[in-house]
């Protein structure tokens, strides 16, 4: 849907949620403006699992949507929130480490950037916690605050600040101070963030100018001060005290590829690590532990920001989105503390949006990316992006979702971040394949029949062909640049629909009249439904489908089925679509609307 339809759709569908909540506060917001205001909340290292420890985050996606294969393309702070603000892989917008010189504040060009976007179409814009890595500490000018902001309150300095759950600097729209203040003596560091957020929902809202409101937490990122009980072993958040042991007695998680017996397979990186000692797992379990309690005041912020909205009548006119800038391991594939590899527990995410247009309890397994979020916002806002973008919106997913792309998503690791050797990856529904281009080592995982990534199939012969197949379109992907380039792993296939062969007399008579009146493109009884062009080869299975309703599945070369009249039914109109999966993990439809003949 363009942006502008999409804004009057969303300003429709807040109005109606206004008026169906009821109040003066609800009725006065929807009257004030045309297009929702949007919260964007983001962590630092949080899994997609933990949400199920934040009650306020899963009411967001209980009422919302949540994709539940979201990937962040590069898993490191700086580089993904990079992505964040600009709707680019790494290998666009240029960041490639947390730190210089391929990263951090100063490789980032912040004057052509999502918050600018959003001002010039008309929102306040709101900045609340941690910038890039960097921040602070790369600028020449410590009052510096990057173009586009309204509102900047922004933690900066070294790690030791940035990081440091009870004392840390800030820049509060040109003005540095140390934090905690007097005024709020002893608060955290997620508190803080929180509250000041809140407080610039309650000055700015209701008005006739939505906001865009950007909270990029520190938290669950490990962090001082440090306890004496502390493991010294790996380092760990620091939780508030009200939190602190709250999830001592919760075991560890231990899935199949936790400590793996066998990582003969992997690359060097991993196979050269022994097997995890009791200490530290117990250090793994206690950094898991205090992740989870650090996690309680993001959602008591959370609590905080959705009390402000309705407060002010303005929840159901916001979009909220939340999510982190990566993922992070917990003992899986012996790694005990750590992030930026490509396999799951640091590449997946959470992902949860709620607000105007979004159905209430919406899980999606579409396959999805951190590149999306920036054209999200701009899609939602009616905003004009000043570069190009490599996402896609993720209402094309919300408003669709038994639509598939073929959409395949490029991880990468450019110059070797945080000593893990440099990379490329390609991922899709099904497989994952990495290409570690410094040692020559490569990785294929099958995620259906192995969601742990225990089995490098890389070098079995049977997945020669699946291998080969990701190999050529990674090195077509991997400098893509914008939506049609970056989405170009989309077989080439077409749906065909035509007259089935008559069966009876009545159906041979039927069709010659058609015939004879020059409705040849229409269908008046029985369709064969079939696929063609240049990838049919690629196709292992179809399933064809009238609207939501499936009608017949084959994995027989031409894919073609025969659909009796009786089961398209009496419309005058047929929206047919075929699903197709493809032996490499691609997943696509096609659509076509085929016309009913006249009865005559």
């Amino acid at each position: 849907m363009p942006s502008c339809r999409r804004a009057l759709a969303l300003a429709a569908a807040a109005l109606a949620l206004a008026g169906a909540a009821g109040g003066p506060g609800a009725a006065a917001a929807g009257a004030q403006q045309t297009r929702p205001n949007i919260v964007f909340v983001m962590t630092d290292d949080q899994t997609p699992a933990s949400v199920d420890y934040q009650r306020n985050v899963r009411l967001l996606r209980d009422q919302g949507a949540s994709f539940d294969h979201t990937v962040a393309t590069f898993p490191l702070c700086c580089p993904s929130r990079a992505t964040y603000y600009s709707g680019q892989y790494s290998h666009n917008h240029g960041v490639l480490h947390n730190a210089g010189p391929f990263g951090g504040y100063t490789r980032f060009d912040n004057s052509n950037t999502l918050p600018m976007w959003l001002r010039a179409a008309g929102y306040r814009t709101m900045h609340v916690g941690r910038y890039l890595n960097g921040y602070g500490v790369q600028n020449a000018v410590l009052t510096e605050i990057p173009p586009g902001w309204d509102d900047w309150i922004s933690g900066l300095g070294e790690q030791s600040s940035i990081f440091n759950y009870g004392a840390w600097l800030t820049n509060e729209n040109g003005e540095i101070f140390s934090r905690p203040g007097p005024d709020h003596p002893g608060e955290y560091q997620t508190d803080f963030y929180g509250r000041r957020a809140a407080e610039l929902v309650d000055a700015h809202a209701p008005s006739d100018q939505p906001f865009f409101l950007s909270l990029t937490f520190p938290a669950p990122h490990l962090g001082a001060p440090r306890d004496p009980d502390d493991p010294g072993l790996i380092g760990t958040p620091s939780p508030a005290p009200r939190h602190r042991d709250m999830f001592s007695a919760l075991a560890l998680p231990r899935p199949p590829n936790f400590d793996a017996a066998d990582v003969a397979l992997k690359p060097r990186i991993v196979a050269d690590r022994p097997r995890m000692s009791p200490d530290l797992i117990a250090a793994v379990q206690e950094n898991y532990q205090q992740e989870l309690e650090a996690l309680q005041s993001v959602d008591d912020a959370v609590g905080g920001l959705i009390e402000a909205l309705r407060r002010q009548g303005e929840f159901d006119q916001t979009l909220f989105v939340y999510t982190s800038d990566n993922g992070f391991f917990h003992g899986e594939h012996r790694i005990a503390s750590e992030k930026v590899l490509p396999y799951d527990a640091a590449a997946r995410i959470p992902l949860i949006v709620r607000g105007p247009g979004v159905p209430r309890g919406l899980r999606l397994d579409n396959l999805v990316a951190n590149i999306d979020w920036a054209p999200t916002l701009v899609d939602v806002a009616d905003a004009r992006a000043g570069r190009l973008m490599d996402g896609r919106s993720l209402f094309d997913v919300i408003d669709d979702p038994r639509r598939e792309r073929g959409r395949e998503i490029v991880l990468e690791n450019g110059v070797g971040a945080n000593g893990v050797p440099r990379y490329r990856a390609l991922r899709n529904q099904r497989y994952l394949w990495i290409q570690h281009t410094r040692s020559g080592e490569y990785e294929l995982y099958d995620h259906v029949a192995d969601p742990y990534e225990l089995d490098n199939l890389a070098d079995v012969e049977a997945y020669a062909p699946v291998r080969t197949a990701m190999a050529r379109r990674l090195r077509s992907l991997q400098r893509c640049h914008g939506p049609r380039r970056c989405t170009a792993s989309r077989p080439r296939l077409r749906l065909g629909v035509r007259a089935a062969p008559p069966r009876t007399a009545v159906q041979r008579r039927r069709a010659e009249r058609v015939r004879a009146l020059g409705e040849g493109r229409c269908v008046v009884d029985d369709v064969r439904l079939s696929l063609a062009g240049d990838d049919l080869a690629a196709v292992v299975r179809a399933v064809y489908f009238r609207g939501g309703r499936r009608l017949r599945a084959t994995r027989r070369t031409p894919f073609a089925v025969r659909v009796p009249a009786a089961r398209l039914g009496r419309a005058r109109t047929h929206p047919l679509r075929v699903r197709v999966t493809t032996f490499d993990g691609r997943s696509a439809t096609y659509d076509r609307v085929a016309r009913r003949c006249a009865r005559r």
